[in-house]
């Protein structure tokens, strides 16, 4: 399965589960289930990301959305289990970019992402990379100026 139809199958079964138990989406968070940083899918994703990073909680969002995704698959193993193969295929394939829902599916399923916690870390790593590195120009910057 291609990347764009595996998230379209995902995000399709998250809005249809979202439907049958009366989970409200609004259009950000229905929006967010298609981002990317690698390649904007949307013409005005990152307006939308903008507004979810400032007027939404990220944690409650994506328990909320994995919910979807576990309880999606669940149904769709009950009432049609010749879809199971759309679900692996669909997982399988997005394991190959970086996409936001990655992050939601670790957790229904507990596999083929980075965890939230994964991203956190690897952001707190990029900072504190960045400020040693400042602190190392700032301590050659007092030398250099002693030795003048």
């Amino acid at each position: 399965m291609e990347t764009t139809a595996a998230k379209q199958f995902l995000i399709s079964r998250v809005i249809e589960e979202a439907k049958l138990e009366q989970v409200g989406l609004s259009e950000v968070e229905r929006k967010m289930l298609y981002f990317t940083e690698v390649h904007p899918s949307l013409p005005d994703i990152y307006e939308v990301n903008a507004e979810f990073e400032r007027d939404y909680d990220s944690d409650m969002y994506e328990a909320k959305i994995a919910s979807l995704l576990r309880n999606a698959r669940d149904r769709d193993r009950q009432s049609s289990p010749s879809r199971e193969p759309e679900w692996t295929d669909a997982l399988e394939a997005l394991k190959k970019e970086d996409h936001y829902i990655l992050v939601m599916v670790g957790q229904a399923f507990g596999v083929g992402s980075v965890s939230a916690d994964g991203h956190r870390i690897r952001d707190v790593l990029i900072y504190l990379g960045v400020g040693i590195g400042i602190v190392l120009l700032l301590v050659l910057k007092v030398f250099w100026g002693m030795r003048n």
